[in-house]
């Protein structure tokens, strides 16, 4: 009962709280909170204790998942070790018991879709804390209402089961189990609010479209996997609704979630964000969580492309909006430039190929109109290009004359384009665009 209280007071503070009356004021706020958080850092955190008095971030290191890894005892707060972390979550996903905490702390692992398996720690105020934040944030209606949420992730843990109560029914789905059996209890169920990854997403949806799947869920979020515009398009029309939500969230935190308006908002109210600029739109985020303590995230840097709003949101809301969570900069396309020169290609540029391929003439800006193929676009080691997906002899024509004029705008020499059926793997993260390493 205690952990439900906590969990609505939190509701309560992020719900009603006052908002913040400008950006500026926002600013103001995150340099004195982070003082006071890097304060608690240093008198706690091994790695930074018995440092000269640190209060400005520029101070601090940049992290990454390896140094996060290679430092893991000195940077959290309970004293464990990685080795002993790592074994812990790993038998809970074999044994698919998510319920045990080590030493009284919520121990998780990431997907590991960018090389290593990242591992988070957190304790149970700051699960209280997180399921306040996110009921405040997605509920479509007051706490005091009945919900049923179903939640489809690789691996369930009691960090989300905090968000059940009597009234709130959380109800995990996992991935790697049969989908017919999914469905079934969808349908026993019929979830308030539906959450998945888009391809899980997708694949609801289909059947939703065939009549062979009948929920109307209020809310759906789209979560650990990039939403293109096609396939949030796919998803309002197959479900009913307006927006489908998304959530940017990490093992470093929960970064970004959708407004009302339909917009992606970092979450700045509880998380500091330093932009490392790609270009003068794109930048790679380099996160300092203002809350977390038992392991704190000081300067994280991600290596995912996040790209700035050039509007305003109509929402009114001060933290920064996006206008889409683009890849990994790791999937940055590499060609040779025609002056000698590597040139790079963003993954939104590869996908544009592909979508006004497949849509042929179109009216949409984007290239987004009625598009329904499933694809992936992958440069292999050696440089070339293949393109999954079911095409006709057309549209691989299409293809290969889009990727010729991105060529000849780029000012890069188009490599050898080979198709190849689409295959998506359960359990496995979707990447629409994904540049391959030799040693993968």
């Amino acid at each position: 009962m205690f952990d439900r209280i906590r969990v609505l007071g939190w509701y309560l503070y992020y719900k009603y709280r006052r908002p913040f009356r400008s950006r500026d004021a926002l600013l103001r706020w995150q340099r004195r909170h982070l003082r006071r958080h890097l304060r608690y850092v240093m008198s706690h955190v091994p790695f930074y204790a018995g440092r000269a008095e640190r209060t400005e971030e520029k101070t601090y290191p940049v992290t990454d998942k390896a140094f996060m890894r290679a430092h893991f005892r000195d940077l959290n707060t309970a004293g464990i070790d990685r080795k002993e972390a790592e074994d812990f979550a790993v038998q809970a996903e074999r044994t698919r018991n998510f319920t045990p905490r080590l030493r009284g702390i919520t121990v998780g692992l990431s997907s590991g879709t960018s090389g290593r398996r990242g591992i988070f720690l957190i304790s149970d105020a700051e699960k209280s804390k997180w399921a306040g934040y996110i009921l405040a944030k997605f509920l479509p209606g007051r706490i005091t209402g009945r919900y049923t949420i179903a939640f489809f992730m690789r691996a369930d843990s009691n960090l989300y089961q905090a968000v059940g109560s009597d009234r709130i029914r959380f109800c995990f789905f996992d991935i790697y189990q049969d989908m017919e059996t999914h469905q079934r209890r969808l349908e026993a169920i019929q979830p308030d609010i539906l959450a998945g990854q888009p391809s899980l997403l997708l694949m609801l949806a289909a059947e939703v479209e065939r009549g062979r799947l009948r929920i109307r869920p209020r809310t759906v979020i789209s979560i650990a996997e990039v939403l293109e515009a096609a396939d949030e398009k796919r998803l309002q029309d197959a479900f009913g609704l307006p927006v489908i939500h998304q959530v940017y969230q990490c093992t470093e935190g929960c970064l970004a979630s959708t407004c009302r308006a339909g917009t992606l908002h970092l979450h700045e109210d509880i998380v500091r964000i330093e932009r490392e600029y790609l270009d003068e739109r794109r930048f790679v985020p380099i996160v300092t969580d203002l809350e977390r303590r038992v392991q704190p995230i000081i300067r994280y840097r991600l290596n995912d492309i996040l790209v700035e709003r050039v509007k305003p949101c109509p929402c009114g809301s001060p933290c920064l909006a996006l206008e889409k969570i683009e890849g990994r900069e790791d999937d940055i396309f590499r060609f040779p430039g025609r002056d000698g020169k590597e040139k790079t290609v963003f993954p939104d540029f590869i996908r544009r190929c592909i979508l006004f391929a497949a849509a042929g003439d179109t009216d949409s800006d984007d290239g987004t109109e009625n598009v329904k193929t499933e694809y992936r676009v992958i440069q292999e080691p050696d440089g070339a290009i293949t393109v999954c997906g079911r095409f006709s002899e057309a549209e691989m024509q299409r293809v290969r004359e889009e990727f010729a004029k991105l060529a000849a705008d780029g000012k890069f020499v188009l490599p050898a384009i080979r198709f190849a059926a689409y295959v998506q793997r359960p359990g496995r993260k979707m990447k629409r665009v994904e540049r391959r390493r030799r040693d993968e």
